[in-house]
């Protein structure tokens, strides 16, 4: 395996752990009445844009052919992911109870597209 290769592949396992961060508590907390955990949410939302844009940069450095509209899609889903990932954190910390009704669209939001964006990851 050569040297860039693996660097690629650090940064695609990377990737998954930032999606695992936002999905993984999204679905374990659906039904939750409490607080959320958007702090891991907010986390894999930053890992899930850093990490991206590391990989788009590397395929272009390799000359692979990159579906520039895809890519295009997907970022602009992570960055909502990231604004409402961060605007839930930043809600929840100015909460004295940790959030609980007022924070769901932002908790729905991040989840429900980091969703999309993995659908489209693989399907397109």
């Amino acid at each position: 395996m050569e040297a860039m290769d693996l660097v690629r592949s650090f940064f695609i396992v990377a990737h998954f752990v930032g999606l695992a961060a936002i999905v993984g508590p999204f679905l374990m907390q659906l039904r939750w009445k409490g607080q959320y955990a958007f702090p891991v949410v907010f986390g894999g939302a930053i890992t899930q844009l850093v990490t991206g844009l590391v990989l788009v940069g590397l395929a272009e450095m390799r000359d692979v052919d990159i579906d520039y509209a895809k890519i295009t899609v997907k970022l602009v889903i992570a960055i909502i992911i990231f604004v409402a990932a961060l605007l839930g954190y930043l809600k929840q910390r100015k909460t004295e109870g940790g959030g609980g009704r007022e924070l769901l669209p932002f908790f729905h939001a991040a989840g429900g597209l980091a969703l999309v964006n993995m659908a489209l990851a693989v399907f397109w």
